[in-house]
Order: structure tokens, then C-alpha cells, then sequence
């Protein structure tokens, strides 16, 4: 690897701020430590002060974070930002997921929640985007702007109407789901709101959060998300923190900051084309397609690594193969289960335990990329991912339930009721254009 690249020479260019390849693994990882946190706390907020307060409240440390990064003028204060950083990141997920998991009807679910995914790629690009135009501090200080922004606008949304019910909120609440379904009248939402008074009082238990998590309703879609984490999330994010190594390491016949760039409109396309397929295609469809062929790429990217000689146009291809069929299907498949697989005694709390699963798996892999790599080399440590892939391929086809077009209540009695995945797939939903 180059050294300099490494070290970060060629990105901070202040003394104080050249970081060693112990303190760089660190402040690549260091973010997927405490995002488990804000996870957590989140969601368990979000049940008590509702949804949009905490994604409103959210916006502070993200502020706070971009400032300090700013400022910095040593690696402790780079290191102190990105926690702060990795706070405001932990704690988005659960209300976020839940919010869109309780307003959308069932055919727009998937949809909504792969375009939050496209949201979030969107957000990067811009940043790359102004770090190739300008230089690193600017960068961070045009980035602060917008959390402040997202603060104002989040204050005009309605809050729940699921968590509005559960708190006995009634006309509040009907007023929010008239606003979410297009500032319908009451006439046109009186059925849906009835019924979903009825849902959310049923579910509704006496006993805490932490005293539901033993129920199998959160035990089965629990483990199958941390899989699915794990199966989508190695083989292509786990390297993150170091693409501009790996990209140098290939010889690329563009600069790395504008391939960072190309990569990253590449997953936003691939995101948004996701978002519009995922109802005619289905979770599964979308996921295994995508799952199969990273699978040959990264096995591809593996070969290419043993023999550099190569023209760079090849790797370069490969990359853009990977990063767009990932965005497109497997890394949103994780997020849009967490959407919709819980009860509404325990949405915040498993969606927070949930999102705080992906980081732990983020950061355990990123941290043991160096050590790999280390033993095996890259084309070892691709060929690893690659086999984490297909395995992830098989899993995903039988033992992941379809669950686009369905009912909430649909996909929770399938998890308590210990079905197979295959015989519910077979099954044909329930038709409703209800939202829970």
C-alpha cells in the first residue's frame, strides 16, 4: 500500500494531523463503536417522546460533530468529532425506520425505506463532491449547514399516527394520518384510522420493552437481521474506511477522489432504480440478483489482486460493478426488515438493538480488515468476502421471508408462529391498503 495514502498525508495536509495505521484503522472503525449507542438510546426515546422529536433532536450532535471536525487542529479532536458523529448516526436509525414503517402503506414500505437508502447515498456524494472542489475543513464546515437545515424542516412533520394512538392522542392523530396520506378528508381515512385504533390498543402491553425482547416475535426477526447485516453488509463495507488504499493499490486510471465520487453516483442510481423495482420484484428478487453477482465480482476483484500487471480499467469495472449492485438490492435489504418485522410494544428499543447489530458488524469487520489482510493478503481477504457472499446467497433463498405487499400484522404472526420461510412465500398476502 501506498504509505502516504496510508497515513493520510495526501488528505490532511497538517502535521499534527498525519494519523499512523493503528490510529487510521481506529478512526475508521471507531464510528461503528459508539453508533450502537445513540442506537439504543434512540430507541428507546422514541417510544416515550415519539419519533419525530428524537429525529428532530438528532440534528444537535451532527451539528456539533461537523464543528469539531472543523476546529480540529489534533487527532484526538478528529477522534472526539467522529464520536460525537457516530452518536448523532446511532441515534437516526430507529426513528427513521419506525416512522416510515408506521405511516407507509404496504406497497410503498419497501420503496420508502430504499429511498431513505438513496438519501443517505445522495448525502455522501455531496460531500465527496465538495471535498474534490475544495479542501477538507471546508468541506466539513458546508456539511454542518445541513443538519441544521433538516432540523427546520422535520419540525413541520406530523408526528406518528401509531405512536399518537398509543399515547391516546386520537385526534392528533387522525389529523396526522390524514396529513401522511395527502391531506386526505376525513371521510376517506375514517376506516383505515378505526382499524388502526383497534391494532394499536391490541398491541399494546403493560410490561416494559426490555421484558418483550424474550418473546419470539423479536427473537427470530432479530437473529435474521444480524445475519443479513452480516451477509450484505462484509463484503463490500468492511473496506470502506480504506478505498482510497485499495483503489491505489489497483492503479486506477482516474484520480481516486473523483472515482470515490463516480462509485458513489453510481449507488445513488442504483438506490433510486432499487426504490422503483422493489414492489414489482419483490425484497427477495432484488437481494439475490444483487447478492450473485457481487459474489462473481468480488471473486473477480480477488484474481485481479494477484496480478496487478492488469489493465486498471478492469478492477475499475469491477468496482463499479460492485458498488452498484449492492446499493441497488442486499445493503437495503437488512433496513427495510427492521421497517416492519416488530411489534409496536417493541418497534423502538429492537429497531434501536437492530440498527446498533449493524454497527457492531461494521466495526468488528472493519477493524480485522488490516489483520486480514495482514495474513491473507488482499486477493485472501476478498476471496473471504466473496465466500461470506454466496453463503449469504443461500440464506437469503430459503430462509428469508418475502414480505413485500404485506400486511404488518402478516409478517409478526410469521415470525411468532414459527412458520418456514418457503411455505410463506407460497402463501398469498392479504390485500389491504392499510398502512399497519
Amino acid at each position: 500500500m501506498n504509505q502516504n495514502i496510508a497515513s493520510n498525508q495526501t488528505i490532511l495536509q497538517t502535521p499534527n494531523l498525519i494519523l499512523s495505521d493503528e490510529q487510521s484503522s481506529w478512526l475508521g472503525s471507531i464510528v461503528f463503536l459508539f453508533r450502537p449507542v445513540g442506537a439504543i438510546v434512540s430507541g428507546s426515546l422514541i417510544q416515550y417522546v415519539g419519533r419525530t422529536r428524537v429525529m428532530i433532536a438528532v440534528g444537535i450532535p451532527f451539528c456539533v460533530g461537523w464543528i469539531t471536525l472543523y476546529m480540529a487542529e489534533s487527532v484526538l479532536m478528529i477522534l472526539l468529532g467522529t464520536v460525537i458523529m457516530a452518536l448523532g448516526g446511532g441515534c437516526v436509525e430507529a426513528p427513521v425506520l419506525t416512522y416510515i414503517g408506521e405511516i407507509c402503506e404496504p406497497r410503498l414500505r419497501g420503496s420508502l425505506t430504499s429511498f431513505v437508502i438513496a438519501a443517505c447515498q445522495f448525502g455522501a456524494a455531496l460531500i465527496f463532491l465538495i471535498f474534490a472542489l475544495t479542501d477538507w475543513r471546508t468541506t466539513m464546515l458546508i456539511s454542518a449547514v445541513v443538519p441544521a437545515l433538516t432540523m427546520i424542516v422535520l419540525a413541520f412533520i406530523p408526528e406518528s399516527p401509531t405512536w399518537l394512538i398509543s399515547k391516546r392522542r386520537l385526534a392528533d392523530a387522525e389529523q396526522s394520518l390524514r396529513w401522511v396520506r395527502g391531506w386526505s378528508k376525513k371521510p376517506k381515512v375514517r376506516v383505515e384510522f378505526e382499524r388502526l385504533v383497534q391494532r394499536t390498543q391490541n398491541n399494546t402491553q403493560p410490561e416494559g420493552q426490555f421484558s418483550q425482547l424474550r418473546r419470539p416475535e423479536f427473537k427470530r426477526p432479530f437473529i435474521m437481521i444480524i445475519i443479513l447485516f452480516i451477509i450484505t453488509v462484509i463484503p463490500l463495507l468492511a473496506m470502506r474506511p480504506f478505498y482510497v488504499e485499495i483503489f491505489q493499490t489497483y492503479v486506477l486510471p482516474i484520480r481516486t477522489e473523483w472515482f470515490l465520487v463516480l462509485v458513489t453516483l453510481l449507488s445513488i442510481v442504483a438506490s433510486f432504480v432499487g426504490t422503483f423495482t422493489v414492489h414489482r420484484f419483490g425484497k427477495r428478487g432484488i437481494s439475490l440478483w444483487s447478492l450473485g453477482i457481487n459474489t462473481t465480482a468480488t471473486l473477480m476483484l480477488s484474481v485481479c489482486s494477484m496480478n496487478l500487471h492488469w489493465s486498471g480499467w478492469i478492477p475499475l469495472s469491477l468496482f463499479c460493478i460492485c458498488f452498484w449492485v449492492s446499493n441497488y438490492g442486499m445493503l437495503s435489504l437488512p433496513w427495510m426488515y427492521i421497517a416492519e418485522v416488530y411489534p409496536l410494544e417493541m418497534r423502538g428499543i429492537a429497531s434501536g438493538l437492530s440498527a446498533a447489530s449493524a454497527s457492531l458488524v461494521l466495526f468488528i469487520s472493519t477493524k480485522t480488515y488490516m489483520n486480514l489482510t495482514s495474513w491473507f493478503g488482499l486477493h485472501g481477504t476478498l476471496f473471504i468476502y466473496t465466500s461470506i457472499s454466496f453463503l449469504g446467497f443461500i440464506y437469503v433463498y430459503f430462509c428469508v421471508p418475502e414480505t413485500e405487499g404485506r400486511r404488518l400484522e402478516e409478517i409478526m404472526q410469521f415470525f411468532a408462529d414459527r412458520k418456514r420461510a418457503r411455505d410463506f412465500n407460497k402463501s398469498k398476502p392479504i390485500s389491504s391498503t392499510q398502512s399497519k
